[in-house]
Order: structure tokens, then C-alpha cells, then sequence
């Protein structure tokens, strides 16, 4: 039991650690933050957030402290997930958070002072948590502003087409696992997990993944459980979003960020519920927000490019807006605001549109060609928009025990921790396992806005291997700064649900996607794609053998030689989507 007790932050008072009872009667706590004592009779609509991260920290590293937001006329509540910080119970990733949320939401809508209008915010799991509550329809629950969150706890988060996820499962568990190991009394554990957390660029080598220190198999089981699941089964389909939107019946806000892990399911989450929620109300107001960030923190500033005062940090103003709309009945000034606002990176300007894809966009194939070879940034690799003919194909060897290193990219959810934003990648481009295919010097701006994608024709003497493609832009100093990356499991070409082995040898069509981008590759630019069979740690090395990526050892490893077709037969191209260089942009 938590005592709860009274304070204050300038004129807003904070009650600590109020309990909040659930279904099943754990108790959870929650930190409740009330405008200043004016007008006894006067209500205020709720702000919640549920975190695993600790209630009196509440996201401040991206967000307004839970005190400005309550000066602004809201009755806000920072709880504590069960079985995390001051919250009674176990933690289980996702398990709990509907019935909790559902509860949570119910209680918040009945405390003294309210208007019994709920609406919640947070990123990452505190996004996930949200979209949990609302899929079980809590009657108050009126709209949410999940940001930096995905649509299947599988793909795009654990897994991406079979590869997993290390860099940002690994981080995630030796971080929330340490609050675990103190409230179980074994401080030794916390020092221990502490250890592996701070030198984690090391750690990520150690293998088998399924066999980790016993202080992370006594503090995260979880993650021996999503090792077993190595494909999308039923244990990770229960707990998809994308399989609930018809049960969502409230306005949402989706924020999400280029270079975020989970770009591609925030927008898969707004067209679900846009197409697909319960209520036309629903349906009628999903709206999508996108900056150039990673995954925290939220700054004009991300990895090595300043994307200028457009980018700075102002979600606070615009959930603020939001939820006046939504929980106040303020409606925003005119004109009203696009249902898609996109941060266009190149350009450093935003765009508004009524739909995603964007209007105007067309899709342009830019094929791979050489004639020599194009290992490395030495070779003479070219992307061009015409069609090849007879062309010999590109050949390099991938051996997991010398991976290509992810100079940053799209994982999470620490810079300092893995791979995250736009970086130089000339260090891995001199690389002969590296593929570079290089557009013409643009004679003007190539504006492409949505999902990217690479039809690779490529054969592998292994019998599982990986294809990692990556979009860069070449700037006229020579700087090649990646923009977007995908990757593809071989043996889960044919789906997510039970991997097949690679005919060793046989010529095969991989698309790879690359997730959405909006970027404005400027006149003197130049149009980049790699090609490669590793992109560690930001995905777990690919043995070249059919196993479970949990089991695997040094022992496993062996050679593939990877064969890319460019040729009349088999023209591997990049899709771009490109925009009406005229399209407008909001000044």
C-alpha cells in the first residue's frame, strides 16, 4: 500500500499516489494534478496518461510537465501500469491494459471536479496503452492522442518481416526490467541489468538471444516469449491493434516521426480507423501528424541534420488544441485543420493534405545498372529511370560474423543506445557488401511523398538469408544521409506466418518496403540506394540457416554469396513516390 499524500506545483495542486481500484482487485496509483482553487463550483475534463515509465516523470522529456497542462484547465492523471513503479501486480507487456485502461478511464470520469470527459495522451507503450483502453470502449473515454506507436506488436515492433527487432527489444527490456528487479527486492539484479544497459553496444553480440543473464530471465520473461514466436501466431494477433479497428469510436490524433520505428503503423493506424471505425464519428476524425523526429527526444535537432525552426518541438500546443476541441467543445480557428499535416524533410517546410497517399503522387521506377560492379561507393552503380538490358549482376559474400553496422535509421527508442536518425552513411558505403546505386546529379528538386519500395531479383547460395535496402540522399559535398530502410527475411517472402527455405540458387522476387517518407531531394542532389544483407544491431544477424533467431550461435554462421539481377528479365528497380513539384506547402 502507497500513502497518499498533498502538494503543490506553483498554484496547481497534486495529489500523490491516489489509489485506483481495478476488476480484479489489484490496486494501481496515480498522481492527480488540479488547476488552481478558484470557483469551488467549477469542472474540468480529464487528461490521462498510463505509463510504464514511472507517473512522476510522465513523458516530461517530450512533453509539458502534468502541471502546465493542468494551468490550461485540465484535471490531469499520471498513473502507474500495473505491476510498475508504485502499481500493484505483475507487468506483462500489453496483457492488462485494456481492462485496466477501461477501468482507469471509468474512474478518472468519476472524480470530484470533473466533467466526465476523458482523453488521453503519451507515446510509445503509453500509446499502445491508449489505443488498448479504446478498443474496450470505455463510455468516457471521448479521444486519444497516441504518438510514436504501431499497429501490431509484431511487425514493425519485435519483428520486421521475419528479422527482429534487437536493438529496440533488447534496450526496452534491460531498461524497464531494472524497476522489475527493485520491486522484487533484488537490488543486485537492478545493478546487474544497470551493467548490460550501459554497455549495451557491446552486449548486443552475445548469443544465443535466448539465453540472456539470469537477471533478465527472472525480470522479463516476456522476452523469452517473444523469441518463441518468431513468426505472426495467434499469441501475437491478440494482441494487434490492426485487428480491433472496427472497435474504436473515438477521434484520434496519430503523431508520428520520419525517422520513428513505428512510421509505417501510425499511418496504418489512421487509414484503419478512417476506413474502419466503429462509429462515423470515428471515421470522420482521425488526423495524422508527422515531424522529422526519432523516437525521443522531440527536437528540430535529429541525429546529424537541423531540420530548422519548423521542427521544433510544439506538440504541447497542438495536443492542446486537440483536446480543447474534443473535451472542451472549442473549435479551432479557421480554416479548419487538415486531417494530414507532414513535415517535408529536404524542403524543411509543412504540407497539408486531405488524404494519405497525398494527392498528386505518382509512382517512378528508378532501375539498378552497372556494368562493372557496385560494391561500394567505388564501384559504378547507377539508378536511372531507364530500363536495363543486358547487364551482368552484382555479386558480394555476407558472412554474419562481420554485419554491416546501422549508422543510424529507424530503430529505438535512445539515440545513444541504437541506431536512430539521419547519419553519414559513407563509413559502410566503401564496404564491397555493400551495394550503391547512384542516381544522375538532379537538374531539380524530386519531391517524394509515401511509401517507398525495392523489387530486388536476387538468388543466395544460403537457405535463408537477408535483403536490407536503404533510400539515401547524396548532397553535393558528398555526404550521404539515409532517409529510409527495409528489410526482408527470406524465408518470410511468402508471409509472416510460417517461414519457407530459399532454393539455393534460384532467381526470386523480394519487394522490400521501405516504409513512408516525405522528402525533397534538392536540385545538385542526388538519388541513392543500398543494397546490402545485414543492418545490425538495428535487426539480429541472419545465421544464413532456417533457425529460430533465439537459438542461433557463432557455431551456426556460414557464408551466402548474394547474386542481384539488373537485366531485361529480371530489372530490379526502386519505387519511388513522387510529387508535383508544385505542390504547395504551408509558409
Amino acid at each position: 500500500m502507497t500513502d497518499s499524500t498533498i502538494t503543490s506545483i506553483g498554484s496547481v495542486t497534486v495529489e500523490k499516489n491516489v489509489p485506483v481500484p481495478m476488476r480484479d482487485g489489484v490496486t494501481l496509483y496515480a498522481d492527480i494534478y488540479r488547476p488552481a482553487a478558484g470557483d469551488k463550483s467549477e469542472k474540468y475534463p480529464v487528461l490521462l496518461m498510463r505509463t510504464p515509465y514511472n507517473k512522476e516523470d510522465a513523458q516530461t522529456m517530450n512533453y509539458a510537465h502534468p502541471a502546465w497542462y493542468a494551468r490550461h484547465g485540465y484535471v490531469v492523471v499520471v498513473q502507474d501500469v500495473r505491476g510498475r513503479w508504485t502499481s500493484e501486480g505483475d507487468f506483462h507487456p500489453y496483457v492488462k491494459e485494456a481492462e485496466d485502461g477501461y477501468d482507469t478511464v471509468e474512474w478518472a470520469a468519476s472524480l470530484p471536479g470533473v466533467i466526465p470527459n476523458v482523453g488521453m495522451y503519451g507515446f510509445s507503450y503509453v500509446g499502445a496503452a491508449q489505443w488498448l483502453a479504446a478498443v474496450s470502449r470505455p463510455p468516457h473515454l471521448v479521444c486519444i492522442a497516441p504518438g510514436m506507436i504501431g499497429s501490431d506488436s509484431y511487425q514493425g515492433k519485435a519483428y520486421r518481416n521475419g528479422a527482429f527487432a534487437l536493438a529496440c527489444t533488447l534496450s526496452w527490456i534491460l531498461f524497464v526490467a531494472q524497476d522489475t528487479a527493485l520491486r522484487n527486492n533484488r537490488p543486485e539484479r537492478a545493478e546487474e541489468l544497470s551493467s548490460l544497459y550501459a554497455g549495451i553496444h557491446g552486449y548486443y553480440k552475445a548469443l544465443p538471444l535466448n539465453s540472456p543473464p539470469e537477471a533478465v530471465k527472472e525480470t522479463a520473461p516476456y522476452y523469452l516469449e517473444w523469441l518463441e514466436h518468431p513468426a505472426r501466431d495467434d499469441y501475437w494477433r491478440q494482441i494487434s491493434l490492426r485487428e480491433n479497428y472496427k472497435a474504436i469510436e473515438v477521434p484520434a490524433l496519430h503523431i508520428g516521426g520520419w525517422y520513428d520505428i513505428f512510421i509505417d503503423g501510425t499511418i496504418e493506424n489512421y487509414l484503419g480507423v478512417s476506413q474502419h471505425g466503429a462509429t462515423e464519428r470515428a471515421r470522420k476524425n482521425q488526423y495524422l501528424f508527422i515531424e522529422p523526429w526519432y523516437h525521443m527526444p522531440w527536437s528540430r535537432y535529429v541525429g546529424e541534420v537541423d531540420f530548422g525552426p519548423e521542427a521544433a518541438n510544439e506538440i504541447d500546443s497542438v495536443q492542446l488544441q486537440w483536446f480543447d476541441r474534443w473535451l472542451k467543445s472549442v473549435e479551432p480557428a479557421a480554416p479548419q485543420p487538415s486531417p494530414v499535416r507532414l513535415f517535408v524533410m529536404g524542403s524543411d517546410k509543412w504540407l497539408e493534405a486531405e488524404s494519405w497517399p497525398v494527392q498528386g503522387s505518382q509512382a517512378a521506377a528508378y532501375y539498378l545498372h552497372s556494368l562493372y560492379k557496385a560494391s561500394s561507393v567505388n564501384g559504378d552503380g547507377k539508378l536511372s529511370l531507364t530500363e536495363p538490358l543486358d547487364e551482368p549482376p552484382d555479386v558480394y559474400v555476407y558472412h554474419p560474423s562481420i554485419p554491416v553496422p546501422a549508422l543510424g535509421g529507424r530503430s529505438g527508442a535512445v539515440p545513444d543506445l541504437t541506431p536512430m536518425g539521419p547519419k553519414n552513411q559513407l563509413p559502410v558505403e566503401i564496404r564491397n557488401d555493400v551495394l550503391v546505386y547512384t542516381s544522375d546529379v538532379l537538374k531539380e528538386d524530386l519531391t517524394v511523398i509515401g511509401e517507398v519500395s525495392v523489387e530486388l531479383y536476387a538468388s543466395t547460395t544460403a537457405e535463408d538469408t537477408d535483403f536490407v535496402a536503404k533510400l539515401v540522399d547524396v548532397y553535393p559535398d558528398g555526404r550521404a544521409i539515409n532517409i529510409a530502410e527495409g528489410i526482408v527475411r527470406a524465408s518470410y517472402r511468402g508471409g509472416l506466418e510460417k517461414p519457407e527455405p530459399v532454393p539455393p540458387g534460384e532467381v526470386i522476387q523480394y519487394v522490400v518496403s521501405l516504409g513512408p517518407t516525405a522528402n525533397v531531394f534538392k536540385k545538385g542532389h542526388s538519388v541513392r540506394l543500398d543494397i546490402t544483407s545485414s543492418l545490425f544491431p538495428t535487426f539480429d544477424r541472419n545465421p544464413n540457416r532456417m533457425m529460430n533467431p533465439g537459438q542461433v550461435t557463432a557455431a551456426d554462421f556460414v557464408t551466402a554469396t548474394q547474386t542481384i539481377y539488373h537485366d531485361r528479365r529480371f530489372a530490379s528497380k526502386l519505387t519511388l513516390p513522387v510529387v508535383n513539384s508544385k505542390q504547395s506547402f504551408v509558409q
